[in-house]
Formats: structure tokens, sequence, C-alpha cells
């Protein structure tokens, strides 16, 4: 039984180490964002010559900024909550009604990862680019993907500890 709890925790290690690296490309891309925004409205006024696809851009790159950092969020409780009913419960019960969210959520995002993955070939196999720059799409429905492959695994664990709490309160 040992060796259950320390693959456990291995599992957890990893998928919070893999979501920490997830972020910080995140955070870089939300860098690339702002360099190519500034550099496009600085070209647009000042030398009268835009960088042709900054729209393009934009919305590759915030794909990346979103669906890497949105797994890091989870993992550290970032996501807006409001409990001002549950907070009046037990601990038992907030572990429960979190239990219960936490497993929905967990379905939910299954499905959207299930569904990207059709769309990901989809996107791949009839060669889906960007309209003014011709930048191939389907990369960045993969970073989607496992993007929301690296949520469903934190909500995993959390809904683990979450049932854990609930069962021993």
């Amino acid at each position: 039984m040992r060796w259950l709890a320390a693959l456990a925790k291995y599992i957890e290690s990893a998928i919070t180490k893999v979501s920490g690296a997830f972020n910080v490309i995140g955070v870089i891309a939300v860098g690339v964002l702002m360099l190519v925004i500034t550099s496009d409205v600085l070209g647009r006024f000042i030398f009268n010559n835009p960088i042709t696809g900054t729209v393009d851009i934009s919305q590759y790159v915030m794909v990346i900024a979103v669906y890497l950092a949105v797994s890091y969020c989870a993992l550290v409780k970032g996501h807006v909550s409001v409990d001002l009913i549950v907070a009046k419960f037990s601990q038992r019960g907030q572990a429960i009604i979190d239990s219960v969210t936490g497993f929905v959520s967990l379905v939910l995002f299954s499905l959207i990862a299930w569904q990207s993955v059709f769309i990901l070939s989809e996107s791949r196999n009839r060669g889906e680019a960007s309209m003014t720059v011709g930048i191939p799409s389907w990369p960045f429905r993969a970073i989607l993907l496992a993007g929301i492959v690296m949520l469903c695994l934190v909500l995993v664990v959390d809904l683990v500890h979450l049932v854990a709490k609930a069962v021993k309160k």
C-alpha cells in the first residue's frame, strides 16, 4: 500500500512541475503578445507601416497564454470562487460540495478535451491556416488540448484530495 501512496505523490509532483512549466510558457506568451501589439501600434502611428497579421498572431499567442496557464491557476486555487453560502456549512459539508463541483468540472473539461481531439484532427487534415499570414492552426489547437488535459489532471488530483477530506471529517 505504501507504493501506491508513493506513486500518487510522484504523479502529483510531476503534474505540478509540468503545470508550472506550462505557466512559465504562458507568461512568456503574454510578454510576446505585448511586444507584438506594441510594435504594431508603433509601426502604424510612427512609420505608417503596421505589422501584417497582428490580429492572427495575437489570437494564436492568446491560445498559448490562456490554455497553458489555466492548469497552474487551478493548481494554486487562483480561479474566482464565491463561497457566500458554502462558507456557512461545516468543514465536511464544504468538502462534499467542493467534491461535487470538482467532479462536475472534471466531467465538463474532459468533454472539452475529448471534442478538442476531433477538432484538432479535422484542422490538421483540412490544412486550416490563418487568413492573413497563413499560420497553420493545428499546432495551437494541440496546445489548447494539452492545456485542457493538464487541467483535467490537476482536477483529478484536486478531486482525490477533496474526496479524502470529505470522507475523513
